[in-house]
């Protein structure tokens, strides 16, 4: 299993799209890793990485999310 430790503080961040508010936790690895993340409410994509340093997400406050423009 890989080592990982908390790096810095928490900080909020809000999805451009819906305005969800989440949690980012930021963890450095001792490899790189590349991955993205996307708003678990509306699907945009909120981060992208390639790098030792990897944040993790926790949904604190459900934004607006319109279902669709066509309904």
């Amino acid at each position: 299993m890989a080592q990982t430790w908390t790096h810095g503080s928490e900080q909020n961040e809000t999805c451009p799209k819906c305005n969800s508010l989440y949690r980012v936790t930021t963890f450095r690895l001792p490899t790189r890793d590349s991955d993205y993340f996307d708003c678990q409410v509306c699907g945009d994509r909120i981060r992208e990485w390639n790098d030792t340093e990897v944040p993790s997400f926790t949904l604190i406050q459900r934004g607006q999310h319109e279902e669709s423009e066509n309904k």
